[in-house]
């Protein structure tokens, strides 16, 4: 028997970028990603298991530095048991890679090739693979044949093409079958950052997801999977991990009457106490009339302080009667006229909202209001 506890997607010395997050901010999440190995090792010691499993991207090969090499061997040397580690395409096993330039402790094990390798533990077989690039394609999965009479378990980063998330790139990509015909009683992934557990009633693989949520379409709870795995059965269970939370919300501001009211109901979101240790988005939308000046800069600047980190995206339209002004026979009816057709024209979405904003400041001028940039 095997006690498992499995992790995937921690994304080491990510750059947050995305996010367009001030230095400070983004060196603090690269933080909190740290504590988040030191809570899952603790965890693993604290329930006992046999093996800590890596399903790979364990840390950005572009950026990650020999002192982040330095803590996992800390990390890892702490934990009494095994430690086994499937490099993906953000940690490729390569000549310049981290996994090559670092002294591991002895209780480590890096599966350094494409060519799936057994790991002996306690009567269970692991068998793992490595990408050795950033863009592998081959179905990796494919290539394994566990014995089904013993007891095995596969480690892998790849894409179960069943489920691809919106916008997701695919890598060492498999299918259902290749799951079923590959002899494994459990194939531990990575590649995903939402937990997902297949066949729901009886799973046979599993993604934990990313310990900590790395951007706003990660929200909710994160996880690592504890897998206990004997002769006789397989068992798979959730245990959330994540430290922090992002949340998007979504303020409908077309009733409100003044810009000070918006910025009461952003602080709201906050919650009891006036300040929230999540990581908000707060999405402006609804039909704002013309005199009310909706600035997400200048409500984020008096905000902000109610947050972990606060991002505001302004999606408002102006309460303007456009078929109205189209008709009028006058300067501002022309204006209308004329953006109305670029708008319907515009050939993509960031030209249509450029537009868009065009209309709205000069719509704000013929009615005498300032204009100020969104």
């Amino acid at each position: 028997m095997a006690r498992i506890l499995h992790f995937a997607d921690l994304h080491l010395d990510r750059s947050f970028a995305g996010l367009v997050m001030a230095p400070a901010e983004a060196n603090k999440r690269r933080w909190e990603l740290r504590d988040a190995l030191r809570r899952i090792v603790d965890l693993a010691i604290e329930r006992q298991c046999d093996v800590i499993t890596v399903g790979g991207d364990l840390y950005e090969h572009d950026r990650v530095t020999a002192d982040t090499g330095n803590f996992l061997v800390e990390q890892f040397k702490r934990f009494p048991g095994r430690v086994l580690i499937a490099p993906g395409n953000h940690d490729p096993y390569k000549p310049d890679s981290l996994y090559r330039h670092t002294d591991w402790p002895a209780n480590v094990h890096i599966f350094q090739s494409m060519a799936w390798q057994p790991v002996e533990l306690g009567g269970v077989t692991f068998w793992g693979v490595g990408h050795t690039g950033p863009a592998i394609r081959d179905n990796l999965l494919r290539e394994l044949r566990a014995d089904p009479n013993a007891i095995s378990v596969a480690l892998l980063h790849g894409s179960d093409m069943r489920a691809v998330p919106e916008g997701k790139q695919t890598h060492a990509p498999f299918e259902q079958e290749d799951v079923e015909a590959c002899g494994a009683r459990y194939v531990l992934l990575g590649h995903y950052h939402r937990m997902r557990l297949w066949p729901a009633a009886k799973p046979c693989c599993g993604y934990p997801g990313s310990p900590e949520p790395l951007d706003f379409g990660e929200e909710g709870p994160h996880y690592v999977l504890e897998v206990t795995v004997d002769e006789a059965s397989v068992h798979a269970e959730p245990l959330p991990v994540n430290a922090v939370s992002y949340r998007t919300e979504r303020l409908n501001v077309g009733t409100m009457s003044s810009s000070d009211e918006v910025r009461q109901a952003i602080v709201r979101l906050a919650g009891e106490g006036g300040h929230t240790e999540d990581i908000v988005r707060v999405v402006l939308e609804g039909q704002v009339e013309p005199e009310i000046e909706i600035h997400a800069v200048s409500l984020l600047n008096v905000t902000a302080e109610c947050f972990r980190y606060l991002d505001i995206v302004d999606e408002t339209v102006p309460a303007f009667d456009l078929p109205t002004l189209r008709e009028e026979t006058t300067t501002r009816g022309t204006f209308a006229r004329k953006m109305a057709e670029r708008i319907e024209g515009a050939a993509t979405d960031a030209e249509r909202a450029r537009l868009e904003n065009a209309l709205r400041y000069g719509l704000q001028a013929f009615a005498g209001h300032a204009v100020r940039p969104r």
